[in-house]
């Protein structure tokens, strides 16, 4: 089965460079992301396409990922029949070769950061399992996991940091988790929601604002970002009528 055409989806040359992979992504992020949908049936195509994009993403700005796709593609490209066409090396060569093979069988790469991946994915899902059970101290656990054997996702990233807050252990580092999260994925606004969440949690009401405020610049219908922002700069503007009225009564 021939794997999708990363490059083709981003819409970048086969040797683009990591920043113009960035974006790229992030380009088709803002005109493409799941969270531009209106329709339930518009919303899941775009699921769909997006799921696409951020596989592509994933695996071209990592650079050891990347180079085991291409060899991946230029081997489906070259075809089996090319292949056999092809002159066997001297025996010279075939020799200086040997180790190198016998090292690659027996530490194969790509099979042991497929395996990672798997590992993960069966963490997360156990860690979503416990946070919705309620059992936040013991999803960390297994958030953790997650990121630990693949730190490409931001899903996995923010579940971590909203864990670790609801768990109440460490909302500094529940933060810079989630801020990675972001830096992974700046277009889902589940992220920015969930650094709001943690900034009022601390009390940090400014910067609850502003997490609420960058959602809207691309997704200025966005609900929960609105609610959130009526409610803070609401109980801003009350506490300012009362300092002012509390002056006034002084007088």
């Amino acid at each position: 089965m021939t794997e999708p055409d990363y490059y083709q989806i981003l819409q970048v040359p086969r040797d683009a460079s990591e920043k113009l992979i960035k974006e790229a992504y992030h380009r088709i992020a803002r005109e493409r992301h799941p969270d531009k949908g209106v329709t339930l049936e518009e919303i899941r195509r775009l699921q769909e396409e997006f799921a696409l994009v951020s596989e592509a993403y994933n695996v071209l700005k990592d650079k050891d990922r990347r180079a085991e796709y291409d060899a991946r593609r230029q081997k489906q490209e070259i075809g089996p029949a090319q292949a056999q066409e092809q002159p066997a090396p001297p025996a010279a060569a075939a020799t200086s070769t040997a180790g190198a093979s016998t090292r690659v069988a027996g530490a194969p790469k790509g099979a042991a950061l497929r395996d990672r991946i798997a590992i993960a994915r069966r963490a997360y899902l156990k860690g979503v399992q416990l946070f919705e059970a309620g059992d936040f101290t013991r999803a960390v656990e297994f958030f953790e996991a997650a990121v630990k054997n693949d730190d490409t996702s931001a899903d996995y990233h923010v579940k971590l940091g909203m864990a670790l807050m609801r768990s109440h252990q460490s909302l500094s580092r529940a933060i810079s988790i989630i801020e990675r999260a972001i830096e992974l994925d700046p277009y889902k606004a589940e992220h920015r929601l969930a650094l709001g969440e943690v900034y009022e949690t601390i009390g940090s009401t400014s910067l609850a604002i502003r997490a609420y405020q960058e959602i809207l610049k691309w997704d200025p219908t966005n609900a929960r970002a609105l609610e959130r922002l009526g409610t803070l700069e609401g109980a801003g503007r009350g506490s300012l009528l009362g300092r002012i009225l509390g002056k006034l009564k002084r007088r």
